[in-house]
């Protein structure tokens, strides 16, 4: 099968040869098992007019050839997009013209991350689940409001169309690729190489809260500001109404358009987010971590941390705590 790795201006580089790398490692571990799974598979990196382009960070990528001797490829990837979406959508016509244009049934499409994107704009996600990066989240909806997303799966394979989720998903789904095309045996051994688990998990742990701040409505921006100050105090609906001045309806609807969360919503990212840099950088109790950020009910904090954060407290603070010199 002829296997195509599209790189454009500011993708991301490690994507592009990270795949690339994976797709050499199944071939090798294949040719010393002497088994024929691998076999005729043809990986070439693309770029829209066959010559050099620079990734992310200014790195150049060297192409095999361009888009146009593509045409015929079996399995086409997409990179993450890390310049500036929008700019890099409305730059690279000729590789969502490309897409569009690829048989329909015939070519497996593959994104990961924001590479979605282009996927999308190419009209190949319609009707489709699909997953992307969660931090442009608001922005895949409201370009592409026909796609469903699903932020919380990192891999979704809807038959010839695959998504991965953020960033380094792009190993993630070269190994699914690769399971599809040569078999679960391969796919373990090539994980196995890469030192990544075969069956990633949820986005959620890795989630990012960045706080909403350019919307332009003063009003709610202060309450903002008083959330994140008070947040580890005893906090109702009630006290934000007087801190706002305004009433509980209006309040809720300009907080929600100008934020996309209610101020209740709101408060508890707030709190989640302070709870994880806690968790993060040292090893207090986690109901002293909860008293900390608001909760007085140590339940009520496991519970909420689970949905928003997909593990719980503890599990979180082993993922992700600080390590000291063994």
């Amino acid at each position: 099968m002829k296997i195509t790795i599209v790189a454009f201006e500011g993708c991301m580089t490690s994507a592009v040869y990270g795949q690339a790398d994976a797709f050499a490692i199944a071939a090798y571990i294949s040719g010393r098992r002497n088994d024929a799974s691998w076999s005729g598979h043809d990986v070439k990196i693309v770029t829209p007019g066959g010559v050099p382009v620079k990734g992310y960070g200014g790195h150049s990528i060297e192409p095999h050839g361009s888009l146009a001797e593509a045409g015929d490829s079996h399995v086409v990837l997409i990179p993450p997009i890390f310049n500036d979406i929008e700019q890099t959508l409305a730059d690279e016509t000729s590789l969502v013209a490309w897409l569009a244009s690829l048989p329909r049934g015939s070519t497996l499409l593959a994104s990961s991350c924001t590479g979605a994107f282009l996927l999308a704009e190419a009209g190949l996600l319609t009707g489709r689940r699909v997953t992307t990066n969660p931090a442009f989240s608001d922005l895949f909806a409201q370009r592409y409001p026909g796609v469903r997303l699903a932020l919380d799966e990192r891999i979704i394979d809807d038959n010839m169309v695959i998504c991965a989720g953020a960033t380094t998903a792009y190993l993630n789904l070269a190994v699914h690729i690769i399971d599809r095309l040569a078999g679960h045996d391969l796919a373990v051994a090539t994980a196995k190489a890469l030192s990544i688990d075969r069956n990633p998990e949820s986005q959620r742990p890795y989630f990012l809260f960045i706080a909403p701040k350019d919307h332009g409505d003063e009003k709610v921006l202060q309450l903002q500001s008083w959330i994140e100050i008070h947040h580890g105090e005893s906090i109702g609906i009630e006290d934000m109404v007087n801190e706002a001045g305004m009433s509980v309806r209006n309040l809720n609807r300009r907080f929600l358009n100008a934020t996309g969360l209610s101020p209740r919503q709101y408060l508890r990212r707030v709190r989640i987010e302070t709870a994880k840099r806690l968790l993060e950088g040292r090893n207090a109790p986690v109901d002293r971590i909860a008293e900390q950020v608001g909760y007085g009910d140590t339940r009520a904090f496991i519970r909420a941390f689970g949905v928003l954060a997909g593990l719980s407290p503890g599990q979180y603070r082993d993922r992700f705590r600080a390590r000291g010199p063994v």
